[in-house]
């Protein structure tokens, strides 16, 4: 360990304690360590040791804090993103609540983790469009973000033209005006919603009071905090949902099946959750959760069990390997070299199964531990980029798609471009992203996920022929799909699931599945 590390350490720990993130995303777009000793020595602290001990007074831990998550936290987003979750909160999540809410109770919808307030005016748009007049007395959105500039910038309402590029023209008109080099909303949806700095970490029981929210949007949030503080998270918002509430997360981040506080649900070609009456998680460490997480360990080593028998044992004697062995090997082994010893089969595998409980740091960090010849595979490079892309790195996981294919191996090859089409949907990209996809399956055609992504594509752009071509042959090759992939592409939920999605956008669309 460096003399650096041994710096850094103790604030990498208080920052995951007190903001929630975990030490991957701490070095994420930021370095760390600068942004450290510039705050070191804006308040006057000899060192960093000096500085971690002055963060033990509240008034100074309160202060450094919010600077510091100005600096480290990631707040890149844009107007009307995944659209198509603001339409289910609009058509099915509101009416749902304006029925439950008969007394005249403000139905309240919370954009947490705001950043500059783009998602939470996407919702005042949509919801003051749906249901005019209502906003601010009978439906109220509120906005949180830990950042006081992120806030600060959301109060002003001025954006460049870079966060409309989602934006339809018909709304651009009617919503926003120029306003110099800037573009403005309006006053009419600008004092639609209400914004405070707040962390979601910190205890507040007359914010979080049980059943406060109908909806929670937290999207691109959670993938960059550590395992715990997310679980902590999570039992918060369930306790401040009201009964059957919905929950908006990414489609990049899941809760899959281990958080049963949460049913999942679908409609608009788009998963969320559904507060359930099930108990939240427990704390981590407490004996029933722990069982719990061994139980779901043993069930993704059940996943991967498929991937194990594909690459192990190998090949006896001169006998050929089968096709689907051949896929499974690192591509750059030529034919006549030994296979990979098992410790290397048995280190990937874990890195599987890490990934199929969502634990992505210890992934990767199991996937560091490889020898060079098996770390640079491109089969390696694969699992790190599903990997940093889960955990928001969309550049890094673009760099790592890249040296898979540069590995040359089709198998993979299929799988890296999908990869990169969800880091360019992501970036709000879609025309590179259908280019992607349709690499992916043209390299493998019996890829399912490529044609649900297509899919779900040409039915934000209106193409109704494309949408039951694509969501006919995803639904189709669902059934067959490698558990493998699954795993790794199928944001945690179930083949059953995925295929229900399917077929209830085609029933939608007078298509069916094939």
């Amino acid at each position: 360990m460096t003399a650096a590390e041994r710096d850094i350490g103790p604030l990498e720990e208080l920052l995951e304690e007190r903001l929630g993130l975990s030490r991957a995303s701490l070095h994420l777009g930021a370095d760390l360590e600068a942004v450290l000793r510039e705050r070191m020595r804006a308040r006057g602290c000899a060192d960093l040791g000096d500085y971690r001990r002055a963060l033990d007074r509240p008034e100074v831990a309160r202060e450094e804090l919010h600077a510091l998550a100005g600096q480290l936290t990631v707040g890149e987003t844009y107007f009307f993103r995944e659209w198509q979750q603001i339409e289910a909160c609009v058509e099915i999540a509101l009416p749902e609540r304006f029925a439950a809410r008969q007394g005249g109770e403000p139905i309240t919808v919370l954009s947490a983790g705001c950043a500059s307030g783009e998602e939470a005016y996407t919702l005042a748009i949509a919801l003051h469009t749906a249901y005019p007049g209502l906003l601010p007395h009978r439906i109220k959105v509120v906005g949180v973000d830990v950042n006081p500039g992120a806030i600060q910038k959301a109060q002003r309402a001025r954006y460049s033209e870079w966060t409309l590029r989602a934006v339809p023209d018909d709304m651009r008109q009617r919503f926003f005006a120029r306003a110099g080099a800037d573009v403005a909303l309006r006053q009419e949806i600008g004092g639609l919603v209400e914004f405070q700095v707040r962390n979601l970490l910190d205890d507040d029981p007359a914010f979080w009071r049980p059943g406060a929210f109908d909806a929670i949007f937290c999207r691109n949030v959670l993938m960059y905090f550590a395992p715990q503080k997310m679980a902590e998270v999570l039992d918060r918002f369930h306790a401040a949902l009201a009964p059957r509430g919905f929950l908006f997360l990414a489609s990049s981040e899941s809760l899959r099946a281990a958080n049963a506080a949460f049913d999942a649900a679908h409609s608009h070609g788009i998963f969320y959750y559904r507060r359930s009456s099930a108990p939240p998680r427990r704390a981590v460490g407490d004996a029933p959760r722990a069982s719990r997480w061994v139980a779901r360990i043993h069930e993704a080593s059940a996943r991967v069990a498929e991937v194990a028998q594909r690459v192990s044992p190998p090949p006896r004697g001169d006998a050929p390997a089968s096709p689907a062995a051949r896929r499974a090997l690192p591509s750059t082994r030529p034919p006549s070299t030994r296979p990979p010893p098992l410790a290397e089969l048995a280190a990937i595998d874990r890195a599987l199964e890490l990934i199929g409980g969502e634990r992505f740091t210890d992934a990767m960090a199991a996937l560091a531990a490889l020898p060079q010849r098996a770390a640079s595979s491109a089969r390696v490079e694969l699992l790190r980029a599903v990997i940093l892309c889960q955990q928001g790195d969309l550049a890094s996981a673009e760099r790592a798609c890249q040296r898979a294919l540069d590995a040359g191996d089709a198998g993979d090859g299929g799988a890296a471009h999908y990869v990169l089409g969800l880091c360019q949907e992501q970036a709000g990209d879609a025309a590179g992203a259908a280019q992607h996809y349709k690499a992916a399956a043209s390299r493998d055609p019996s890829f399912a996920m490529p044609h649900l992504r297509l899919g779900l594509l040409a039915k934000r752009a209106g193409d109704l022929a494309t949408t039951r071509d694509e969501l006919g042959r995803a639904a189709a090759l669902l059934v067959s799909e490698r558990q493998e992939r699954l795993v790794l592409f199928g944001g945690g939920f179930p083949r059953s699931a995925l295929i229900g999605l399917c077929q209830a956008e085609l029933t939608a669309r007078g298509g069916r599945a094939e």
